[in-house]
């Protein structure tokens, strides 16, 4: 089994001169073909007037300072740091990064994914945004 941080980042699109965007990450035990256990999940809330990869980067960091450093690697889609190589992202992370390959991985994203989208239409709903 593998600990690994999925991270999924929702509203990464200018609405109303700001971006709008929430982090969702989900700390999960996995094989290679499912989920085991999922240890802890957090969402995290930035606004912003630019959303440059240093900005990511740097919210990102702060993210992961949340859930420590328990777990063997950093699980996203290769689209959150704008298409860079995974080792790019690992260096900057100071973590390993890797991209989704197994069902477990997947299944992990999906579930980052559903929070960070979830979390951010009811905010946009409660007209928090």
């Amino acid at each position: 089994m593998i600990k690994v941080l999925a991270i999924d980042i929702s509203g990464r699109h200018q609405e109303n001169d700001i971006f709008f965007r929430v982090y969702a990450g989900v700390l999960v035990e996995i094989q290679a073909d499912r989920i085991v256990h999922v240890e802890k999940i957090d969402v995290m809330v930035k606004e912003g007037k630019t959303q440059k990869l240093r900005d990511i980067v740097r919210e990102v960091k702060e993210f992961i300072e949340k859930f420590g450093n328990d777990f063997d690697y950093i699980l996203c889609e290769k689209g959150e740091f704008f298409n860079l190589s995974k080792d790019v992202v690992s260096s900057i992370l100071k973590k390993e990064v890797i991209f989704p390959k197994t069902r477990g991985e997947f299944e992990a994203i999906n579930i980052a994914h559903h929070v960070s989208y979830s979390v951010r239409k009811l905010l946009m709903e409660r007209g928090k945004k």
